[in-house]
């Protein structure tokens, strides 16, 4: 009974590591939950890639727009370090994937993408602008 319960409370810990440190390593990652990009506690760039008009609706506070066709041309001039964090999102993931995959094709190295869309961020804690 001694033994399983260390190996409960050792696998609690090691799966709420994350949530204490607040800090996710992004560089290893492909998504990200919509939990785990509310709780997000370092600098990155949200990136709304959805139409001006769903934009003007309602998007992620402090977020960057850039519709997903005009990213693949428009992104790195505005944003040339490649280094930087970026977390593309859309309504439900199948732009903001294809964001992500177009950005690292020009060499950024940490674009997780949003799984579930704005209103999951939403839902999830993000605030709303």
């Amino acid at each position: 009974m001694k033994v399983s319960r260390r190996i409960f409370l050792l696998l609690a810990l090691v799966f709420a590591l994350p949530c204490i440190a607040g800090s996710l390593d992004l560089s290893k990652r492909q998504s990200l939950s919509p939990e785990e990009a509310a709780s997000l506690d370092q600098e990155v760039v949200f990136l709304d890639v959805r139409t001006t008009l769903e934009w003007l609706a309602g998007h992620v506070e402090g977020a960057v727009h850039m519709p997903y066709n005009k990213v693949a041309r428009d992104y790195a001039a505005a944003y040339p370090d490649r280094s930087v964090p970026v977390v593309p999102y859309c309504s439900v993931g199948g732009r903001a994937q294809i964001v992500v995959d177009a950005l690292r094709e020009q060499g950024y190295t940490v674009v997780p993408v949003a799984n579930g869309g704005y209103n999951e961020l939403i839902a999830n804690g993000m605030k709303r602008d």
